[in-house]
């Protein structure tokens, strides 16, 4: 593993296989999110956002389907969603999950956050900047390419651990 937890190499440089939800079985999809989950728990992180330039709903499902898989594991899993949050409630959630804030506390639970895009809601930056992880979720034929780079630009290239393709 990286020494850098933001190295994006920590993660891993194989794609994983690709989240159906449509066409795809429940047990092939339960599969491609166990994959992603042990790609995304190597690196060292509390905190992991998961962003979408075009569908916060999407990451959300995605979220918790990630919580779920991590059921039972040696690390508890909180999806924290803050779709659609006031800028207190997006303040007060970056707060309580701040690297300073965490590391006083014996708990060592991990922590997915759910976020408005940057570029719909200007005020998910300063929790999605708080947090030591981020992952972009893109949309086969949906996503723009400059979307996901503007959203790279305004959070932080340093904090990117990857991106995930799916076609929901």
């Amino acid at each position: 593993m990286a020494s850098n937890p933001h190295d994006a190499q920590a993660v891993g440089a194989e794609p994983v296989p690709a989240l159906e939800e449509r066409s795809g079985s429940a047990s092939s999809a339960q599969g491609a999110l166990s994959a992603l989950w042990y790609r995304l728990v190597a690196p060292r992180w509390r905190t992991l956002a998961l962003v979408a330039p075009d569908d916060g709903a999407r990451a959300w499902r995605l979220a918790q389907g990630l919580v779920e898989v991590a059921k039972g594991g040696p690390t508890p899993l909180k999806a924290v969603n803050a779709l659609g949050a006031s800028l207190e409630r997006l303040a007060a959630v970056a707060h309580v999950l701040s690297p300073k804030k965490l590391q006083t506390t014996s708990d060592v639970t991990r922590f997915i956050v759910v976020a408005d895009s940057p570029l719909e809601a200007p005020a998910s930056i300063g929790l999605l900047s708080s947090c030591d992880s981020v992952v972009l979720l893109l949309e086969r034929g949906r996503t723009r390419i400059p979307d996901g780079r503007r959203i790279l630009e305004l959070v932080g290239p340093e904090r990117f651990v990857g991106a995930v393709l799916g076609s929901w």
